[in-house]
């Protein structure tokens, strides 16, 4: 489990800064038994197949909506 909710979080040139969001972190589980990628979905998934077949690794990430600092994410809403 991974808590991305700084607001001083940098994740690259091209994705400056993503929303307040937690990961989950799962090894041979399909996205879809979280729901995943589906319309209305919070829920998004990468499954990592490719790059580490041995693992069979699905990364989950749900918005949270407030940063850690308890202000709110306006991109997002509060949740």
């Amino acid at each position: 489990m991974c808590y991305m909710t700084s607001k001083l979080g940098y994740g690259g040139d091209t994705v400056p800064h993503w929303p307040a969001h937690v990961m989950f972190f799962y090894s041979n589980i399909a996205p879809a038994t979280w729901g995943a990628n589906l319309p209305g979905s919070p829920v998004m998934a990468v499954s990592d197949v490719a790059q580490h077949p041995s693992e069979h690794l699905t990364m989950f990430s749900v918005g949270v909506g407030r940063w850690s600092d308890g202000t709110e994410d306006r991109r997002m809403g509060a949740r």
